[in-house]
């Protein structure tokens, strides 16, 4: 579609959208009475929170993917998004996409709520730590093994002389000594943001799996083709949303979302207790993929062709040294994202 024929749609904004609750809306209007009304900015969010987000909160425990919704409300009020709604109220694509689901399928979709949820997914999938294993034994063997263009090494000895011995030697006196001994048991290394550890397409597939769900669970009255869980223009809708939110520098095309939603990809998270005994106790409980040394120290890690990420790590042995603990400003942020009021 031309950008002339795109020009001619705008969105709409229903009037089961309005509230008179401004206080966490932050797009108003003036109704006919000349009464100031909100758009709900938070109806498709509440419904993904309520429904979608992985989460297990009791009396004892909080088990939560990313942080609460009200305390992402606080931060999106602060971050004043004004700007990038009108923008997203008004590009000519987006208006296009809001106008084909009307006309196509008789859907409605509430656009500021709609930019609402997806900052939201945003934010989860920013917030979410993995946690980066030391080398096991085995992989300093397998380290060791590999030095082979090494010839020979040097030690320079306390009374100044130097010493020099043949690489092969030294390489089957370390890999003897350490015969027998545990060659799976592990540490951590440092606690990070999934985001900084893996590539951008970690980021495509889970915003891409959330989205796509919200858009089949909450408009499940929309016909769609048999075996089809989106519609085609609900699929160019989340291929225009991973450009607009920062997912992709370019608006994806409908085989990469495929290939993206196909993608058998699963973080293997191990549901950890945020608790350092006589430093912080808390109820809260992390979800946190742990991720071996063997992969994270090849680079970024592509979720597209990596095949082997968890093929090694049930991690039965895993420690934790209490001298190696996370920056404490790490478990603040985790904490305040995530416990209740």
């Amino acid at each position: 579609m031309s950008k002339k024929q795109e020009k001619q749609y705008s969105i709409s904004i229903s009037t089961e959208d309005f509230t008179y609750d401004t206080k966490n809306n932050i797009v108003q209007m003036v109704d006919s009475e000349g009464k100031t009304v909100a758009v709900d900015t938070w109806k498709y969010a509440i419904y993904f929170f309520e429904n979608i987000q992985r989460k297990d909160i009791s009396e004892h425990s909080v088990y939560l993917d990313g942080l609460r919704l009200d305390k992402f409300v606080e931060i999106f009020i602060k971050d004043k998004n004004h700007q990038k709604i009108c923008t997203f109220l008004t590009d000519d694509y987006s208006c296009f996409l809001h106008h084909e689901m009307l006309e196509k399928y008789g859907t409605y979709i509430n656009w500021v709520a709609l930019y609402g949820l997806c900052a939201y997914i945003r934010e989860i999938i920013n917030r979410r730590y993995a946690l980066l294993l030391k080398p096991t034994l085995k992989d300093t063997v397998e380290e060791i093994g590999g030095l082979d263009n090494l010839e020979s090494v040097t030690f320079n000895l306390k009374n100044g002389n130097k010493h020099s011995t043949d690489f092969c030697e030294v390489k089957k006196l370390i890999v003897n000594s350490l015969e027998g001994s545990d060659m799976s048991m592990v540490g951590f290394d440092r606690l990070i943001k999934k985001i900084d550890v893996y590539t951008k397409e970690y980021g495509q597939i889970e915003f891409v799996r959330y989205i796509s769900k919200f858009l089949h669970n909450y408009f499940g009255s929309v016909k769609r083709r048999k075996n089809s869980y989106l519609t085609t223009t609900e699929q160019k809708l989340v291929c225009y949303l991973l450009k607009f939110f920062d997912f992709s520098p370019e608006i994806v095309t409908e085989s990469r979302f495929r290939q993206l939603f196909n993608n058998k990809y699963k973080a293997v998270d191990h549901i950890m207790p945020l608790i350092i005994p006589g430093l912080l106790e808390t109820k809260l409980k992390l979800y946190i993929e742990f991720i071996p040394y063997s992969i994270w120290s090849k680079g970024n890690i592509n979720p597209l062709k990596e095949n082997e990420l968890h093929k090694e790590a049930s991690l039965t042995n895993f420690t934790m040294n209490m001298g190696e603990m996370p920056d404490v400003s790490v478990l603040i942020n985790l904490i305040d994202g995530i416990a209740g009021k």
